[in-house]
């Protein structure tokens, strides 16, 4: 883009679907970018479909080459699904050359991450990563290899032109975020389906065959054992155009090939032009070369059925949370089990934690980037005949926890700093007990590394 311009970028009733539940967000208002500052200033206002009070709505962009600061707008009254509040957010001392990446996330009472497959704000990259072997006529061949006019292969077996190839080197954003990837363990879908670990875009769509194929984006695949998220310091994604949508085979799976989906600018290729980003702004699922299932019965089914495979392969679920009670350094184990636990400690401690291990359920394919700890349902200190019960929404309980939910109970981050507000007052030893909900896998456990053969004994000719 010319660097002594100005650009007005308005938002009109831009619709973003939530992956999980399809509730739905709708952002509005104008921004201006300003290539002569450079600075990118404005307001957008989200209305949601069935809101919630006590939510925060964040507005994100992210590149190498993009830099943004983004601040939350809180609102506690609602009228008709509006917030009181809105975002606002700026670009930080770089020219931007496009938007990466956008969303709004609720992250009170629960954490909602909201995109925008059906709308012209946010587009991610469909690719593979490099290394990532392509089926042409005369063998597999290394994706970054390939060029316009080469020929490759469709999963049916029809040879077909590349029409374009694009690709991009990701690094880490502003903030020092990795690049989110999914990696496909080999034989994840079946024997050498994949043959070996193949690394696509999260957004990227793998095709499967559910009495007729259909194609599932490798993000709603992630199980935390054999499909995960890794995150790279620097990776690069390539994409192989066809004349339309195909089904392609990438290391012996069939994935899909590229689609302009108002993407085409995120490849260098593109140059980043506006014309780039305008092309195919308003192409959907519908458009895609098989019916695409991001939710539902069908995709549960495969999930259950990935899972089922990578336990066969020795892949075991661990609920371990190892609670302990970290007082003035020192480690307490609980008294107890299930879902009450009991604490000991000295009336005079100054610094005690509640401390867990943690889970993110966006590593099982669910649509929540939280870390979370332990669910409370409530506290209750006491010592000397005194009892306190301490509700979850308590003020005091401020850091090392999320938001409250509508169940009324509440997640810990993984170390709950306990104030001492709490027990003040109590003298001698001070019991608490905690009541929780215990969750689904905190992660798996890989199988162990199958032994090396042993070495062959050799044979020696006798004279």
């Amino acid at each position: 883009m010319p660097a002594d311009e100005i650009y007005d970028i308005t938002f009109n009733n831009v619709q973003f679907t939530n992956l999980s539940s399809g509730d739905l967000a709708y952002l509005n208002g104008t921004i201006e970018v300003d290539y002569t500052n450079p600075s990118m200033t404005g307001t957008l206002t989200a209305t949601v479909s069935t809101p919630v009070s006590s939510q925060s709505y964040v507005f994100s962009s992210f590149s190498s080459d993009v830099h943004s600061v983004a601040t939350t707008a809180s609102s506690t009254s609602y009228s008709t699904g509006v917030p009181t509040g809105a975002l606002s957010f700026s670009y930080n001392g770089v020219s931007p050359t496009f938007l990466y990446s956008g969303s709004v996330t609720t992250y009170s009472p629960v954490n909602e991450t909201f995109g925008s497959p059906s709308g012209s704000l946010t587009s991610t990259p469909v690719c593979f990563a490099s290394g990532t072997l392509i089926r042409t006529p005369h063998g597999d061949v290394r994706v970054e290899s390939l060029s316009a006019g080469d020929m490759v292969l469709t999963a049916s077996g029809e040879r077909r032109p590349i029409k374009w190839m694009g690709h991009r080197r990701f690094r880490r954003d502003f903030a020092g975020r990795k690049h989110e990837v999914v990696r496909i363990a080999a034989h994840a879908f079946g024997p050498d389906r994949p043959s070996q670990d193949l690394v696509v875009s999260p957004g990227h769509a793998i095709c499967l065959d559910l009495i007729g194929e259909v194609l599932i984006p490798a993000m709603h695949l992630v199980n935390g054992a054999t499909v995960t998220r890794e995150w790279r310091d620097v990776v690069t994604l390539w994409h192989v155009e066809l004349d339309s949508h195909d089904v392609l085979v990438a290391n012996d799976l069939p994935a899909e090939s590229y689609l302009a989906m108002g993407n085409r600018g995120f490849f260098e290729e593109a140059g980043a032009t506006l014309d780039s980003f305008d092309e195919g702004k308003d192409t959907t699922h519908a458009d895609f070369c098989r019916p695409v299932i991001a939710k539902g019965p069908g995709l549960a089914f495969v999930r259950e059925r990935l899972t089922e495979r990578a336990r066969s392969f020795g892949w075991t679920p661990s609920h371990d949370d190892d609670l302990r009670l970290v007082v003035d350094g020192e480690i307490r184990r609980p008294a107890g089990a299930n879902t009450a636990e009991t604490f000991v400690f000295p009336a005079e401690a100054l610094d005690i934690r509640l401390v867990s291990n943690t889970h993110v359920p966006k590593d099982f394919g669910v649509q929540d980037g939280r870390t979370l700890g332990v669910h409370l349902l409530g506290l209750v200190f006491s010592a000397g005949g005194e009892t306190r019960e301490i509700a979850v929404d308590d003020p005091r309980l401020r850091d090392g926890v999320h938001a409250v939910e509508p169940s009324g109970l509440r997640w810990t981050t993984g170390e709950l700093v306990l104030d001492p507000e709490l027990w003040k007052g109590l003298s001698g030893d001070v019991s608490l007990r905690l009541t929780r909900r215990r969750g689904g896998p905190r992660k798996w456990i890989a199988p162990a590394a199958e032994p090396a053969p042993a070495a062959r004994p050799r044979l020696y000719a006798v004279g």
